[in-house]
């Protein structure tokens, strides 16, 4: 596979994975403006934030400069970050919703430990790729990232486990399905932070573009979330 392919390639699906999740930040938009409810429009407004900061890391990420660079780090911090807190705020809103109010996986206890490791790890990668940049070009840092990455994914492999369990256990029909799509928005992601780790040993940058592929179909699952909200927008609209 060639260099200019796999820039093709690369290009092609960050531009898809970009335009779906514009879409899914405008519909999130629409829909939640139409919404009565706090807990639906809650959701939608998250959703719409969480696509635009997305957005914002993927165009920031096209530049070669150092300072889009540093401001596309910096947005995939903060969209970690995130989407950690949405998916704790997803959580609460279904417990609140079951008349048990049953706590689901624990999350509860672990909620805080998980933004804890998530924060911690995400500012020591940071500090040390500005501070020691000399540092980011030896096998030791590498090893740093791997790790980094890969403790990403358990955190967030166990949030869309919570996110598939609570579809599957709640009553409410329009949160067991923006739930069930949101679950499987974060498994994507979890591949789209690692599986570039055992891809790029296979092939050089192979990693990138099959990660960049699978962020199109994260960025489509948040769209399904978004639109799984639309038919009480269209009923309150008929109402009305």
């Amino acid at each position: 596979m060639s260099i200019d392919i796999v820039d093709l390639l690369e290009d092609f699906a960050g531009l898809a994975a970009t335009a779906v999740a514009l879409l899914a930040a405008y519909r999130s938009l629409t829909i939640g403006k139409s919404l009565v409810t706090r807990v639906y429009r809650t959701r939608a407004y998250w959703l719409a934030a969480l696509m635009i900061i997305f957005v914002a890391f993927a165009l920031a990420g096209e530049s070669s400069s150092a300072v889009a660079t540093d401001i596309s780090n910096n947005l995939f911090y903060v969209f970690l970050i995130a989407l950690l807190v949405f998916i704790d705020s997803n959580v609460a809103a279904a417990k609140e919703i079951d008349f048990f109010h049953k706590d689901i996986l624990h999350w509860h206890v672990l909620r805080i430990p998980l933004l804890a490791i998530v924060v911690a790890s995400s500012v020591i990668v940071a500090v040390v790729s500005a501070a020691f940049p000399a540092f980011t070009n030896s096998l030791l840092y590498d090893i740093v990232v791997i790790a980094y990455f890969t403790l990403l994914g358990v955190v967030f492999s166990y949030s869309g486990a919570a996110m598939i369990v609570i579809a599957r256990r709640t009553y409410d029909r329009t949160m067991k399905k923006f739930i069930k799509m949101l679950g499987f928005a974060i498994l994507c992601y979890v591949l789209f932070l690692t599986l570039f780790i055992p891809l790029d040993f296979i092939y050089p940058r192979l990693g990138d573009v099959v990660t960049t592929f699978i962020a199109i179909a994260a960025a489509y699952f948040f769209y399904r979330a978004a639109m799984s909200l639309s038919p009480i927008g269209r009923v309150l609209e008929e109402v009305v």
